[in-house]
């Protein structure tokens, strides 16, 4: 029944918005996933003439064409089996489904089997009422229509924005690649991300992505994203932000497969940790410090843009002086692998428990291991608390004292700055230069380039194609 009524919300927000099939299935898959836990998982369409639309979320560990192909639960390494699902209608196939779920199950996974096949049964429905419903003609003819290559097409419109491709999915929003139009014609790529259809019926979640975005708007700096606009429109609400092309740093240690240079390491959390000390010192309109505090840092929104520079991202669940949407007593929000001792114990935080988020992705960029991972949450927040760490052989002493300070379980004896703690970062170890990390990033995923170099380009011959054709009208900028 909850697939049921989200796959009916996703179907009637796309159509009220313009918005095509892959921005509604990169919500799909992301959404089923959380609901079966799984840790990897795609959607894979074809057309006539073979696969037109593929989503992947997360790390599969084979080949998402093959898989598609598949029926039934596979076992995968490390404890993983991928739940296959054909996407059929009779004799019409239009694709598969999988999901990647973790464990050994005693019934083979027959019981998650059956989740996949409810999940799948609902997806090819949703997926055949979207293309009649979009004036179609045959169903496989219709799905070849979505294989556009070049030029990226209008796949509809939030507010001033054309969505150019969806980016990906969270439990709260999707983040879409849109570009502005204005009076003189199309403008820059931007990461869009609004919040998910299902979500905007609870008070809660529309306050904190608006107090996010209210945020962002004040925040103005080098090593953070920038937030350029925010708004509803249709009741969608949105907000537009800085299109950082390049990988979150979760990302890119795993392609590493194994710890960063020191001297890189010391480079990207060194700029992160400038962008915070910037949101740490942000002052509100009377002037008072805002006493931002981001309490969700983790290699997952440290972005390493292909340029070199790294950007903060995310102040979702950001809390700041005088906040409306304040989190009760012991309620804990953030991801435990990097929560501060006293985030794990619900107590009141500072800026410091920042510097401790950043001391334990500083500890995996060097050691390529999460400094207190154990085998569920409750342990790894015990671990957190209690635990000491001892200096790993692969960690220089330099940089080992800079983490005993960041990791101090005392916050009075932590690093009294972000900026602090990086000028005790980059005196410790120098940092690589920007040009050392962008080649690392376009290294590691060179296809990830190539697109986001193809996108910037194809947008840049549609914002010229008007100049050619007529004298240039000059508009007076706001």
């Amino acid at each position: 029944m909850a697939v049921n009524r989200m796959a009916d919300d996703i179907l009637e927000d796309c159509l009220e918005r313009g918005l095509d099939l892959d921005t509604g299935l990169d919500v799909f898959l992301t959404q089923c996933a959380r609901m079966v836990h799984a840790k990897a998982g795609f959607v894979s369409l074809r057309g006539t003439r073979g696969p037109v639309l593929t989503r992947v979320l997360g790390e599969l560990g084979v080949d998402v064409f093959a898989a598609a192909h598949w029926s039934g639960p596979r076992r995968l390494r490390e404890g993983r089996m991928l739940f296959c699902q054909q996407l059929t209608l009779g004799k019409l196939n239009l694709g598969g489904l999988g999901l990647v779920v973790d464990g050994d199950f005693a019934d083979g996974g027959q019981r998650v089997m059956g989740l996949v096949e409810a999940i799948g049964e609902q997806l090819d429905s949703a997926v055949l009422s979207f293309l009649a419903l979009t004036d179609g003609r045959g169903p496989l003819e219709r799905l070849d229509e979505l294989d556009v290559e070049g030029t990226p097409v209008n796949r509809g419109r939030i507010g001033r924005y054309e969505v150019v491709k969806p980016l990906g999915t969270g439990g709260m929003a999707q983040v879409l690649i849109a570009r502005t139009r204005g009076p003189e014609g199309l403008g820059r790529l931007v990461a869009l991300k609004r919040i998910l259809p299902h979500l905007t019926a609870q008070p809660e979640m529309v306050q904190q992505f608006l107090d996010e975005a209210r945020i962002g708007l004040r925040l103005s700096h080098p090593n953070l994203v920038h937030v350029y606009d925010f708004g509803e429109a249709q009741g969608a609400y949105f907000m537009a932000m800085e299109l950082v092309n390049g990988i979150d740093l979760d990302r890119l240690l795993r392609a590493n497969k194994g710890p960063l240079e020191p001297a890189v390491a010391s480079a990207i959390v060194s700029q992160a940790l400038l962008g915070l000390h910037a949101a740490h010192s942000l002052k509100g309109e009377d002037g008072a410090p805002m006493e931002l505090v981001h309490r969700d840092l983790s290699p997952h929104n440290v972005m390493v843009g292909f340029d070199g520079q790294v950007k903060v991202l995310d102040f979702g669940v950001a809390k700041v002086r005088a906040q409306r949407t304040v989190t009760l007593p012991g309620i804990v929000k953030g991801k435990p692998l990097y929560m501060s001792p006293e985030q794990a114990l619900g107590q009141k935080l500072d800026a410091r428990s920042d510097l401790f988020a950043m001391g334990l992705v500083l500890y995996q960029a060097l050691t390529g291991r999460r400094a207190f991972e154990r085998e569920d949450e409750l342990d790894t927040m015990k671990a957190i608390c209690q635990e000491k760490l001892t200096k790993p052989a692969e960690v220089p002493a330099p940089l080992w004292n800079v983490l005993s300070v960041a990791l101090s379980k005392d916050p009075a004896a932590r690093f009294p700055s972000a900026h602090a703690m990086a000028d005790r970062l980059v005196s410790a170890c120098p940092p690589a230069r920007d040009t050392a990390l962008a080649a690392l990033a376009g290294r590691l995923f060179p296809d990830r380039l190539r697109e986001s170099q193809r996108l910037e380009t194809a947008v840049d011959r549609q914002r010229e194609a008007p100049t050619r054709a007529t004298p240039p009208v000059r508009t007076p900028r706001a």
